[in-house]
């Protein structure tokens, strides 16, 4: 039996698919359907504090916005104007190609994502069982929602759900 160089190709492309399935699969990572809402865990916001108070909070400040030099508020309506209705993506990606201002991207690649969850948890979203994926293709598949609760439309929650853990909440 002789198998043509088309036949070839399709076998090639379907093992190379099954592949890429398995080892999807076997790293635990789920596909993420287009437009779902974000998810992020309680531990990547909490790491995400550490992270903002050690590279974040001299421009930006402890409250998210009363920083020393004058960033931009990062919690409340101009925040979630700025960022909800569009993908994960978005808010990480600049966070990636702009921060810190003095050196751009210099943050450990996890960092970002744990940073961008604890804007998410200060700014009301509440956190999942799912973490927020690292891989920018999944982020920009998870799109930004504001959550209807008092704490997003009185100006955002300081710190979410960490304000119920003693020691993580950013001091004013």
């Amino acid at each position: 039996m002789t198998v043509s160089t088309k036949g070839l190709s399709l076998m090639a492309g379907a093992a190379a698919l099954l592949i890429v399935s398995a080892g999807v699969a076997a790293a635990g990572l789920q596909p993420v359907p287009r437009d779902a809402p974000v998810s992020f865990t309680a531990g990547q916001a909490e790491k995400g504090l550490v992270g903002y108070r050690t590279w974040c909070a001299d421009c930006h400040g402890t409250d998210l916005d009363d920083g020393e030099f004058g960033g931009p508020p990062l919690k409340g309506a101009a925040f979630r104007a700025r960022w909800f209705g569009r993908p994960a993506g978005a808010l990480v990606g600049f966070m990636r190609d702009a921060m810190p201002p003095d050196a751009p991207g210099r943050l450990p690649p996890g960092s970002y994502v744990e940073i961008a969850a604890y804007l998410l948890d200060a700014n009301g979203v509440p956190p999942g069982a799912r973490e927020l994926p690292a891989e920018m293709e999944r982020l920009n598949r998870l799109r930004l929602e504001a959550p209807v609760t008092e704490a997003v439309k009185g100006g955002g929650n300081q710190a979410g759900a960490l304000a119920k853990t003693p020691g993580l909440v950013p001091q004013p």
